[in-house]
């Protein structure tokens, strides 16, 4: 999972706006996330002998889900933090 929020930090790579600007507009990279994210969900809940898993809880996601998002999240606040430095030069 946190590969599937760095994906979000590549997308603004090198730019000073949020992850989220224009996400709406970019039907592919969302489609794309789409498929990650319930790609791993799947193959973590049914993948079993196959990819060598076990299903996990409801708790466990939401825990992971949540944990990892941190990626995001620090990559938000650095980009924020260069917006503001930006406006006041």
């Amino acid at each position: 999972m946190l590969q599937f929020w760095n994906l979000f930090n590549a997308k603004c790579f090198g730019l000073k706006e949020s992850a989220f600007a224009s996400l709406g507009e970019n039907k592919g990279f969302l489609a794309i996330a789409a498929i990650i994210f319930f790609g791993q969900i799947l193959m973590v809940q049914f993948g079993g002998d196959f990819f060598r898993t076990v299903p996990l809880s409801l708790t466990d996601w939401v825990t992971i889900i949540g944990g990892t998002s941190i990626v995001l999240w620090i990559g938000e606040i650095m980009r924020s933090l260069a917006r503001m430095k930006a406006k006041r030069v």
